[in-house]
């Protein structure tokens, strides 16, 4: 067993087989899936393989592991937020996604206009009403 397969969870296992509907419609689960995702790809990148067929099982891992992440992100994109909440988990979603990804920039338009959503949700949340 790798140590990829020791820290997945059963609906982790499921969306590889199955897709993202494998997954729950809870915010915070899936939050905490793309967390542990990216906890195994930093161990992942940071080890040395000593023979071919070692890299070669470490890029299949690494591979599933991204994989997981757009299974995470798809099914974050399908659940419907109910309250401002659930919106601030989509967007650490978001900030977790965009952080380590090739395009992970949060200075580029894109970025920066959701980070004003966000910064606005807190504004407009922390008003009293």
């Amino acid at each position: 067993m790798t140590v990829t397969e020791q820290y997945l969870d059963i609906n982790l296992v499921r969306a590889m087989r199955e897709g993202t509907s494998a997954l729950p419609a809870d915010l915070g689960k899936l939050r905490g899936y793309l967390r542990m995702i990216g906890g195994l790809l930093e161990e992942k990148a940071r080890e040395l393989e000593p023979s071919w067929d070692q890299a070669c099982t470490t890029a299949a891992e690494i591979a599933t592991l991204q994989d997981l992440e757009v299974s995470v992100a798809e099914r974050t994109i399908a659940v419907r937020a109910e309250s401002i909440e659930q919106v601030r988990a989509k967007l650490a979603i978001w900030r977790a996604l965009a952080a380590g990804g090739e395009d992970g920039d949060l200075r580029s338009p894109q970025s920066r206009l959701v980070l004003s959503v966000e910064a606005d949700l807190e504004r407009l949340s922390s008003r009293p009403r």
